[in-house]
């Protein structure tokens, strides 16, 4: 079982009518709450391995300052740029080069029709482990009065339905992930090692803006696949058969759920 609790803050400042930049801070928190086996390969069950499962619960941290900036270098063209510099880590010890990373992105929006932004660009982060620099490229379009559709692939699609400008339904999916730097128990001498995690989700969900200052966002849906390589950092064992503190593999489908709230000042 995994229980998220993130928390995000943003300041934009103008520096020019037509131009800004952005500071920002965040802190993303990975809660794993693992039953007896996991992680055991059935190692137990093997009468000659005298092994016990040793994958237990773990939590994963990533938290860092947010820098960027945005600015319209045409009226119908607006490039924004923007980088997470932090610490992906269990924390778990002192950190070291290998603890921080820096997702970041390069984002063009271009308008070619009044209801119709076609966006493209770049971006670094670990989502996918074999690719984790690829092309953004997608769009925002709002179909008809209140109907809009938002893809920005290869991370997201989300159509949503306005009855109103405060209140939105939503049909979506997202794929979330990264990579963090592990450590074993110092009774293993501080092994270390990496762990790659992905969720790729579909839900409905509503956003409901209250005031000019205060909104939420609640979601729920299924996690409908996602790759996971994980470890407890400890050293393997060359025999395959007792090789049980590393776990990888797609994930089943379970239950999802989220609710935010936004704060503007």
């Amino acid at each position: 079982d995994l229980i998220g609790y993130d928390f995000d803050v943003e300041m934009p400042v103008v520096i020019y009518p037509d131009a800004y930049l952005l500071f920002g801070l965040y802190h993303y928190g990975r809660h794993y709450n693992t039953n007896a086996p996991f992680g055991s390969r059935n190692n137990t069950n093997n009468p000659g391995a005298n092994i016990e499962p040793n994958f237990g619960d773990e939590n994963l941290t990533a938290a860092g300052v947010r820098l960027g900036f945005g600015a319209f270098l045409h009226p119908d063209v607006l490039l924004e740029v923007e980088s997470n510099l932090g610490v992906y880590s269990d924390l778990d010890g002192d950190l070291g080069r290998k603890d921080f990373d820096f997702p970041s992105s390069a984002l063009f929006t271009v308008r070619s029709l009044d209801n119709f932004f076609f966006k493209f660009g770049v971006r670094y982060n670990q989502i996918y482990e074999d690719a984790p620099w690829l092309p953004y490229l997608g769009f925002s379009w709002e179909v008809v009065d209140g109907v809009r559709i938002d893809l920005l692939a290869p991370e997201y699609l989300e159509v949503s339905f306005w009855p109103s400008a405060s209140t939105a339904f939503v049909l979506g999916a997202e794929a979330y992930g990264a990579e963090y730097r592990v450590r074993s128990s110092a009774a293993t001498g501080k092994q270390q090692s990496n762990v790659h995690v992905q969720e790729v989700v579909a839900y409905v969900g509503l956003n409901q803006r209250f005031s000019d200052r205060l909104s939420m966002q609640v979601r729920t849906g299924m996690v409908v696949t996602g790759a996971y390589d994980l470890t407890t950092g400890a050293e393997s064992n060359p025999n395959p058969a007792l090789n049980f503190d590393n776990v990888s593999g797609a994930l089943d489908q379970g239950f999802y759920a989220e609710i935010s709230f936004g704060i503007d000042w």
